[in-house]
């Protein structure tokens, strides 16, 4: 074989070192860019945490205010409707409201009680306060 002249080895060593020492220097520097990338994000995202938080405080603040004003507005309904004459079923001392005669033309009458009407009302407006706050709370 061909002796390798110790010239020639010192040269492919130390084009092999130049080339690992080049090879470092390129990985440590990506290696710092996603450091520097990684703390960015985990900040920004500590950030997004605080500014989540904040907005679920506002949506459960708007939604605890209108599930009282729903409530509150639910009783006035039951105590508008219960001082209403009613149909009195209830064989007491008091005489009872009569029923319409029927006939054959007439309307059927509604089966749905006017109280029953007024609170599936109130629970679509409050429905759609709701949604209308939680909406403008952008």
């Amino acid at each position: 074989m061909f002796p390798i002249p110790s010239t020639l080895l010192i040269k492919i060593g130390a084009a092999l070192a130049l080339c690992a020492v080049m090879y470092f220097m390129g990985w440590n520097h990506e290696h710092k860019k996603l450091v520097a990338y990684q703390a960015e994000v985990a900040a920004v995202g500590k950030a997004q945490e605080v500014i989540n938080q904040a907005k679920a405080k506002e949506h459960e603040t708007i939604t605890t205010s209108i599930a009282n004003q729903y409530e509150a507005r639910l009783s006035a309904v039951h105590s508008y409707y219960s001082e209403r004459v009613q149909l009195n079923t209830s064989s007491g001392s008091v005489p009872t409201v009569s029923k319409p005669a029927t006939c054959p033309n007439a309307a059927t009458a509604d089966t749905v009680p006017a109280g029953q009407c007024a609170e599936t009302t109130l629970q679509l407006t409050e429905l759609q306060n709701w949604v209308r706050s939680i909406t403008n709370a952008k």
